[in-house]
């Protein structure tokens, strides 16, 4: 009996300890596959920095490229991971990217079980590149490889 409790109190840890950390196959193979994202011409709002993330709050005329959960939405929130978020922070710090200024985003919109994975991957403006999808999507898959799941 005490090695069924054991066994079934193990089990429960693994799950618990790798539910919701790291990325599996089918998250590493979508984010590192370049079709997967996508032109969005946005208006800038503002952003967040949370840990080792910064999250882009944009306004979005056509929105038929995310979800249909986002088309009553007002602003939707990207993300920038990894190597990308040190690329950015600097040119959002100094305010080379303001509120009201029209940026292109190239990103994955994709929603895997009940996350979504708005990645940035290039970013830039009329006059500028901030961050090129070549190097974007380099650095979210060296994240994505570095932060994998154990199952």
């Amino acid at each position: 009996m005490k090695k069924l409790l054991l066994l079934g109190l193990t089990i429960i840890l693994l799950l618990t300890l790798t539910a919701c950390s790291g990325y599996n196959g089918i998250m590493r193979e979508h984010l590192s596959n370049e079709a997967n994202y996508h032109d969005i011409e946005a208006t800038f709002c503002s952003y967040k920095e949370a840990g080792d993330r910064i999250y882009l709050y944009v306004s979005v005329e056509n929105k038929s490229a995310f979800d249909s959960s986002e088309a009553n939405s007002e602003e939707i929130r990207l993300e920038l991971v990894g190597d990308n978020c040190n690329v950015l922070s600097e040119a959002l710090a100094k305010e080379e990217i303001c509120e009201g200024n029209r940026i292109t985003v190239k990103c994955s919109t994709w929603i895997y079980m009940d996350s979504t994975f708005y990645y940035v991957a290039e970013l830039k403006t009329q006059s500028q590149t901030f961050l090129s999808f070549d190097d974007g999507l380099k650095n979210i898959i060296k994240y994505v490889n570095n932060n994998k799941a154990l199952f």
